[in-house]
């Protein structure tokens, strides 16, 4: 199995200047292994020169974000906002095949097939396509399986009676019916990380929002609203097959929407 640690590459970078010149010292910190220097350059690079910058440089800015973090998940976030916001841009391909890694280190074939089949499909020129045609070569057989039990199991619910409170929608706020339960995919103090995390749940076929909560700063990423426990159970089940993190928060009373 692969270690999601080597899937992340580690790199450094110095202090900021100019936008280009700041993210060429980054990259250049980054790749003699002065990584803690490089976060250092990039976060200033980030606060002050960013929302200035083209959009070339705001995404080099967060593929260097993404392979300099320590945290697997945040990377795969960023990874994540690169296919999402850049399609088609210089870093998208990579980011592609480092979400499509990370998926298979964690046993999720059908996912990483997903992340895999969209460089294959989207990215004919990427030097990064043949990797990822000889795993979805050399992983078939499984791929198939798995996509086959996923099937299996949302036609098995599809055909299930309802036998829990029905969710809360969006046009119908959780307050007018007294729910309690949601479930909880993130919760983080950069609202522009809850950002990215919700594209990518709402992606995954969910309809996710961003909320505050009584007593918390942080920016909460959530989906659905229940009046009882089950039902929440239930969808947070859904969440995780998805691979997403997932818990019950039984606050939905609290929220508030952050536009």
């Amino acid at each position: 199995m692969i270690h999601l640690a080597a899937l992340i590459l580690a790199v450094v970078v110095a202090v900021p200047m100019g936008a280009q010149e700041s993210l060429d010292v980054v990259d250049s910190l980054a790749s003699a292994g002065r990584a803690d220097e490089a976060r250092t350059a990039l976060e200033a690079w980030w606060n002050n020169e960013r929302a200035r910058s083209s959009r070339l440089e705001r995404q080099r800015g967060l593929w260097l974000r993404a392979i300099l973090t320590v945290d697997p998940r945040m990377a795969g976030l960023d990874f994540q906002r690169l296919v999402l916001e850049y399609p088609g841009g210089s870093h998208s391909d990579e980011a592609l095949l480092r979400l499509g890694l990370i998926s298979a280190a964690a046993e999720d074939l059908r996912r990483a097939a997903g992340y895999f089949r969209m460089l294959v499909t989207d990215y004919p020129r990427s030097p990064q396509r043949r990797r990822a045609q000889e795993w979805l070569t050399e992983n078939f057989v499984a791929v198939e399986e798995a996509e086959l039990a996923e099937a299996q199991l949302e036609e098995a619910e599809s055909l299930e009676p309802e036998s829990r409170e029905p969710e809360v929608g969006a046009s119908e706020p959780a307050e007018a019916v007294a729910a309690r339960y949601a479930v909880q995919v993130g919760a983080f103090e950069s609202e522009e990380r809850a950002r990215s995390l919700l594209a990518s749940v709402n992606a995954s076929g969910f309809r996710a929002r961003l909320v505050h909560v009584t007593g918390s700063t942080l920016a909460h990423v959530r989906i659905g609203a229940f009046l009882d426990r089950a039902g929440a159970a239930e969808l947070m089940d859904r969440v995780r097959r998805r691979g997403h993190e997932a818990t019950i928060a039984v606050d939905v009373g609290e929220e508030e929407p952050i536009q």
